[in-house]
Order: structure tokens, then C-alpha cells, then sequence
């Protein structure tokens, strides 16, 4: 069978249990835009130039965002935008528009309602059709609907009623067959299709609610891909702060070797330059952007660039003071040549700057290194971080994390949305930080606390100084109240469970309270709850086993105000 691919995304508007769903998140990506990414790997994997990625919708809010996700949009007719539209009329009816396209050699039909089904899922499931012919269609060990597919030894499938004599059930998340048998058979499932089996872990069925706070679980709960720096722990060992001393040296060599000393007194781990050419970088038409004319730039940003840029051979004696200092040395390349300097440095890995998340050519050349990338994500939306992991894995699937932030500078705090890093977190599944532009050290020690692995801030010797980034920075003492904060916060994050700590066992005796005797009481009489009463301290039986006390006799004279002691109780009664 020849002919490229077509892999179909039906995503009506319409639904009764959960209004919108197509475009509702699983780790901050839309369902509709999951299948769409999930595909278009997919093809890359399997080395598919030419596969076609086309949403099938009626709706145009989602129509927006799968062209957003970089899906081809093909509009649905209003007679198949209802709940009685099938998954067949709809794909032969894309089948039909695409005809000038070519024959396709398979039809990849993918449920934005399956998220969790990757883009191995897919490939293999090609790869199977390739290698038997059949249609191949998605079974898993469970599923409610009320008939069941199971999978006979020849890997061929026949319909079984429901119940337990059903072998694998119809997961319907992913189906993969030749365009001529579905207009032949009319079915997804033909009798002599191939079961492809699917974890149940990963055959979520959105249709309701909780089957979206199930997708939802199941993706935050993937394992971080951590990685190290210089013997750091990236994601999971203590945050690893990184001193932003970028341009803050305003081109003066001496003063760069400042930040650095200034960046380990603060107790930083690394201290962060940018390396650049400004002919490489900026235009000469290129202006400057408000924040940095009013800390006194012209409108030429080339000039202001030639102003800022560190001569080339001060890198190495700046990379060597670092080391010296017990520092990690960074830069940000902007430029081939400057990443190539970076390189022939020997850095530990490559920081890429917000304004160049969009630039895949550079982050794919930054990959080919095969160094780790630090990226940072200010001005970006999902699907822009989406493509720069994904250039970055089919590069050289070098280790990565992740900055958010916000490209403004100084950042308003109400801007900050730092819910956002466990967003990256949960829909990537790599370490993920803060890189503040917000005054005050308030925001990186709260980032920590919600979850930041990483943190960078700029750092300068004096905020009052001419510069783009001066007034965005810290000053020393403050860059060393911000570690600080940052360490006492991440110590206070602890793992999540909650148990009392070995600290608060003396104060429990203290402040909970035990039952104690209210009177005075002569052995044989029976126990009332007038006759207890919950004191402290709490050393004694708690006053949560109050009603197994009751209708009990004293076994002994008892004194008022004692606590009361398992040996002043006789047998329990019989109820």
C-alpha cells in the first residue's frame, strides 16, 4: 500500500454532558489540540512528510484552535454536526473533500476525547496496519459501553455481548484502516481487524466530567524527566537559582566580573550572561522597546546593543571566575556564532530568552549540541512552548526545562499567573521554574513554594545605574534575601503528607485533651455523660472514645478531675 497518511480529528461543538469539551484542557493543552500534536508526532515518526493532520468541526472556536495547534481545518456540513452523526459519515465525508489530495493509504482516525494516547500509540498502530493489511483498532481491559470487541488468538476481533467472557473491549480511541474498506464495510471494525492494545492508564474516555478530572490526574502524575548541571539535580535536588547578570555589566568587563563575585556572596548557584552579536541580532531599523528608552536607550537598538556587548575573548576569563566562585557559568546566545563561542566554552547547558522560543531553526541548531536547554516562555501561548519541545526532541531530544514568565519589565505581580508553572509541568513533564520580572525578591520565593524547581532574577550592583535591566534587578542584599527566602521556602514545601511532625508530639500532650472524671465516683456506678468531661492534658483516652464509655461501670472508686485511666472502666455492655 502506498500514499501518505490522513489522520482525522472529528471535533464537533456540540455536547450534552460537558458543554464545549472538544476545547476543555488536560494539562493546559485542549483536547482538540492534544490529538492534533499527538498526530502530527506521530507522522514524524514514522517519517510522514506528507501526512495530512485535518480537524473535521462545525464549530469556530475550534476550528481556531486547531489551526493554532497547526491542524488543517475542514469544515463539517451542519447534517453531520448532530450526536447522531457517526464516526463513519464523518470521515468519509473528509475522505470525499480531500479527494483531489490523492489516495490516501490509511485513514488514522484520533478521538480528542482519548488524551492520553500517545504518539507511539499511533505510530505503532500504523506500523501494524502496514505490516498485516487489517484495520487495526484500540482495545483495552475495560469499558462501559454495552457491547465489547474481543480479540480472538489470530489478533483478529469478533463482537461478544458484555461480560466477563469479553477478552479486550472496544476502547474506540484510535482506529487505522484503508480508505477503500471503510467505504466498502462502512465500519471502523471490520471482522478481520487487529486488536491494538491500550493501557488502561491511557484509554480514558472523556465524556463526562469526572472522566476529565480522570485525564487530568493521569497526565500530572507522569515522572518529570530530571537532569543534572554540574552535579545539580535539575527538577528534583534543591531550586537551582540562577543570577541573571545579562547586560547588566552595560558592556564593562571589570563590572562583569563583579556580578559574579556579587552572585556568590548572594548564595546563587549560577550566574547567567548574554552573548550576542548585535549585527546578528538586531536590524538597523530595529527600535528599542519603551522599557528600555526610559532607562535611557535611544530608539536605535542595534546602538544600544553595541553598547552592551562584552568583547569575545572576555568570555573565558569570565566562565573561569565563575567556576573559581563555586558558580555554574550561563549565557543566552542570540546568534549562530555566539552559540558557537558558548560551545567552544564548554557550558553546561544553553539558555535559551523568551524572544527566541519562536525561533525553531536556532533551538533546533542549540539541540544539535546536545547540551540541555533552559528555555524560558514570556510572551508565549501553549501551542508556541509546544513547538519548541517539540523541535527540540526531534533535534536531539536533549534534556529541557522550562521558565515561565512574563516579558514585561518590571512585571506586575497580578500578571504573574504562577499557577502557570505547574501547567508546563503537567503538560510536558520536565522541570519547570520562574524567571521574575517583578519587583521584590515576594514572587520567586512564592513560585518555590507553588512547585518552581528553577528561579532566575536579575541581578545588578546598583538599580539606579543607566541600563535596559537595572531597574527590573536586584541589588545584592536583596539578591541574598531572595535565596534565603527561597531556601526556607522549598525546605517548607516537605512531600505533601500529612502526619504530625516529631516536632508537635510534646505540644499534643499539652493541648489536645483526654477524658477526665467530672465527680467523684464510688465503684459499681454506671457511667453517664454528666459524670466526663474532655480536659487537658491529652494523655489519656481521647475524647473521640466518649461513647464506649458510656453505660460502663466504674471498676473502682474514682477521684474527680483524675483522667481517666482503661482500669476504671468495667466490660462494655451488651448492646
Amino acid at each position: 500500500m502506498t500514499g501518505p497518511l490522513l489522520f482525522l480529528v472529528p471535533a464537533r461543538g456540540g455536547s450534552v454532558r460537558l458543554p464545549g469539551k472538544n476545547l476543555l484542557p488536560v494539562a493546559g493543552i485542549p483536547l482538540v489540540g492534544r490529538a492534533i500534536r499527538t498526530s502530527r508526532l506521530a507522522a514524524a515518526a514514522l517519517g510522514e512528510p506528507d501526512a495530512l493532520v485535518v480537524c473535521s468541526t462545525d464549530d469556530p472556536a475550534i476550528a481556531a484552535a486547531a489551526a493554532a495547534w497547526h491542524g488543517e481545518v475542514l469544515e463539517r456540513p451542519v447534517g453531520l454536526a448532530t450526536a447522531d452523526a457517526t464516526s463513519v459519515d464523518v470521515a468519509l465525508h473528509a475522505l470525499d473533500a480531500l479527494a483531489a489530495r490523492g489516495g490516501f493509504r490509511a485513514l488514522v482516525l484520533v478521538q480528542p476525547t482519548a488524551p492520553l494516547i500517545t504518539a507511539q500509540d499511533l505510530a505503532d498502530a500504523v506500523r501494524q496496519f502496514d505490516a498485516t493489511g487489517r484495520a487495526v483498532v484500540a482495545v483495552r481491559g475495560s469499558h462501559p459501553a454495552a457491547w465489547h470487541v474481543g480479540a480472538a488468538p489470530d489478533g483478529s476481533l469478533t463482537r461478544l455481548p458484555a461480560g466477563p467472557s469479553a477478552d479486550r473491549l472496544l476502547a474506540g480511541s484510535l482506529y487505522v484502516i484503508a480508505p477503500d474498506v471503510l467505504r466498502r464495510e462502512r465500519s471502523f471494525a471490520p471482522e478481520d481487524a487487529e486488536a491494538f492494545d491500550v493501557p488502561d492508564s491511557r484509554a480514558v474516555d472523556v465524556d463526562g466530567a469526572l472522566d476529565l478530572l480522570a485525564a487530568e490526574a493521569i497526565a500530572g502524575a507522569a515522572p518529570v524527566r530530571t537532569f543534572t548541571i554540574d552535579e545539580r539535580v535539575i527538577g528534583a535536588g534543591p531550586v537551582f537559582v540562577i543570577a541573571e547578570a545579562g547586560v547588566n555589566h552595560n558592556g564593562d568587563v571589570a563590572l562583569a566580573h563583579r556580578l559574579v563575585d556579587a552572585a556568590a556572596d548572594a548564595g546563587a548557584d549560577c550566574v547567567k550572561f548574554q552573548t550576542f552579536d548585535p549585527a546578528a541580532l538586531a536590524s538597523p531599523t530595529a527600535p528599542t522597546a519603551a522599557y528600555q528608552q526610559a532607562a535611557g536607550a535611544h530608539d536605535d537598538q542595534r546602538a544600544m546593543l553595541e553598547a552592551l556587548a562584552l568583547p569575545a575573548d572576555a568570555w573565558v576569563a569570565l566562565r573561569d571566575h565563575a567556576r573559581d566562585r563555586g558558580l555554574t557559568f550561563l549565557s543566552s546566545p542570540f546568534d549562530d556564532a555566539s552559540a558557537d563561542l558558548l560551545d567552544g566554552l564548554g557550558v553546561p547547558a544553553f539558555k535559551v530568552a523568551s524572544g527566541e522560543l519562536t525561533n525553531l531553526p536556532f533551538i533546533a541548531r542549540l539541540a544539535r549540541f546536545g547540551r540541555p536547554l533552559l528555555v524560558s516562555t514570556g510572551m508565549a501561548e501553549m501551542a508556541e512552548v509546544a513547538d519548541a519541545i517539540d523541535t527540540i526532541v526531534a533535534a536531539g531530544d536533549v534534556p529541557v526545562a522550562l521558565f515561565h514568565c512574563v516579558s514585561s519589565y518590571p512585571a506586575s505581580p497580578a500578571d504573574a499567573n504562577l499557577r502557570a508553572i505547574e501547567t508546563l509541568r503537567r503538560a510536558f513533564g520536565v522541570p519547570t521554574g520562574w524567571s521574575d520580572h517583578t519587583p521584590g525578591i515576594e514572587l520567586p520565593i512564592a513560585a518555590v513554594a507553588l512547585g518552581a524547581t528553577l528561579v532566575e532574577k536579575h541581578l545588578t550592583l546598583d538599580r539606579s545605574m543607566t541600563g535596559p535591566d537595572h531597574a527590573a534587578s536586584l541589588e545584592p542584599t536583596a539578591f541574598r534575601a531572595m535565596v534565603a527566602g527561597i531556601r526556607i521556602a522549598e525546605a517548607a514545601r516537605g512531600d505533601g503528607v500529612k502526619r504530625p511532625v516529631a516536632a508537635e508530639r510534646p505540644i499534643a500532650a499539652v493541648a489536645r485533651k483526654s477524658l477526665h472524671w467530672r465527680l467523684s465516683l464510688a465503684t459499681g456506678t454506671v457511667i453517664e455523660a454528666g459524670h466526663l468531661a474532655a480536659m487537658r492534658p491529652g494523655t489519656g483516652i481521647p475524647p473521640a472514645a466518649l461513647g464506649s464509655c458510656l453505660g460502663r461501670t466504674t471498676a473502682r472508686a474514682v477521684v474527680a478531675d483524675a483522667a481517666v485511666d482503661p482500669a476504671d472502666l468495667g466490660p462494655e455492655p451488651l448492646r
